[in-house]
């Protein structure tokens, strides 16, 4: 009996030395997976767990917002010469049925970092983007914005569509509404529907001679002026070939409070504040600042400023040294002659120039370089709305 005894706990031993070092493996495998296709949890969707089954199987667990991953990850985990048992969630979930995307339906709604209120406010998004929602939990949806940005909305602030409902909003005439701010009535004109703020998209019911009669994503119906509107099909295929266009357009949010999170004109982040200025000019940017980092024409900081011209980001944040790594923690936009316009505090300029009354010493000695967004239009995380299959 001693020497079963023996025995048995032997092989329990070599089976959990040998489970272990699967269960090693197949992690290494998912990392390297997720650094190479999923590097920023704000742009994708990637929680897998490993467990085993019945000693000979590898039950691969968890949720991921990209098919090309799982396909990626069973390839590389077929090298493992182990049974595979697939139990990973490709979002979106099966219980939103058809209505997997969505049309935000107020003027501008707040994208949290958990499904619910008091979570922290991490984005926003406008009257008239598109979403792909990805599950729904008490209410709440998890959805992923055009420019790849991952967040918790309340459902009252989607409405709901399916492929084909999208496909006839994206085939409709829409409008791009133009000022920054207009609280709109039905087309009676009798009663208030709802505010509306620059860059709202809406489908168009009926032109009169002034003014449209809209559609709001949830169908109610509002009467706008013609002169605060553009046609959406002309604002989306209009180059940007001028910068100063940029600058004009960046001015007219000075003033404007800074809003953690925010991205519009009723309050902006830093990055929220770049990312508005390049949407009402039809560019997406990535949402943020350490994001927006990583895309366009490099300008060091051992340049010097005087490399910059009108348009570029710059960057703020800590540079790196040997003990930490470098941290992006604020960005603006350059405009010229050393001045450059941000959202800090409030939506303010500054100079680069040391002689300028409005110098800013912290900002110059925390700068981290520029990127330079107009040479890379089209590219990935600066892309055309024209050109993004979403609008």
């Amino acid at each position: 009996m001693k020497n079963l005894y023996w025995v048995i706990m032997i092989f329990i031993c070599f089976a959990c030395s040998n489970n272990s070092n699967l269960l090693q493996e197949a992690n290494e495998i998912s990392l390297k997976i997720e650094e190479r296709m999923v590097p920023d949890s704000r742009e994708g969707v990637y929680k897998i767990d490993f467990s085993i089954l019945n000693g000979n199987s590898l039950v691969i667990k968890g949720e991921t917002s990209l098919p090309e991953v799982q396909l990626a990850l069973f390839s590389a985990l077929e090298d493992l010469e182990v049974h595979l048992v697939d139990s990973l969630v490709v979002l979106p979930e099966k219980k939103l049925g058809d209505k997997t995307w969505g049309v935000i339906n107020l003027s501008v709604v707040n994208l949290r970092a958990y499904p619910k209120h008091s979570a922290e406010l991490v984005s926003q998004s406008i009257m008239g983007t598109p979403v792909r929602l990805l599950k729904e939990e008490n209410g709440w949806y998890q959805l992923q914005t055009p420019d790849k940005y991952i967040a918790w909305v309340d459902g009252a602030a989607i409405a709901q569509k399916t492929e084909s409902e999208m496909k006839a909003w994206r085939n409709s005439t829409r409008i791009i509404f133009i000022p920054d701010f207009e609280v709109v009535k039905d087309p009676g004109q009798n009663e208030v529907v709802t505010d509306l703020v620059a860059g709202a998209i809406l489908e168009v019911e009926k032109e009169n001679q002034n003014s449209y009669d809209l559609s709001l994503p949830d169908g109610r119906k509002i009467q706008v002026e013609k002169s605060n509107c553009e046609q959406f099909s002309d604002w989306k295929t209009r180059e940007l070939n001028d910068a100063s266009i940029l600058t004009k357009t960046a001015k007219q949010f000075l003033g404007r409070p800074y809003l953690w999170g925010g991205t519009s004109v009723k309050g902006v982040d830093c990055s929220g504040f770049v990312k508005s200025v390049y949407f009402i000019n039809g560019i997406i940017l990535a949402r943020d600042a350490s994001l927006q980092f990583l895309h366009g024409d490099t300008i060091s900081p051992g340049q010097g400023f005087l490399k910059l011209t009108e348009g570029d980001l710059i960057f703020f944040g800590r540079a790196k040294t040997d003990e930490k790594p470098m941290k992006v923690t604020h960005v603006g936009m350059y405009m010229n002659h050393g001045e450059y316009i941000h959202s800090s505090g409030r939506v303010r300029i500054n100079s680069f120039d040391p002689k300028a009354e409005n110098y800013n010493d912290y900002r110059s000695v925390t700068w981290l370089g520029g990127r330079r967004i107009l040479s890379r239009i089209g590219e990935s995380g600066i892309t055309r709305v024209s050109e993004h299959p979403w609008y």
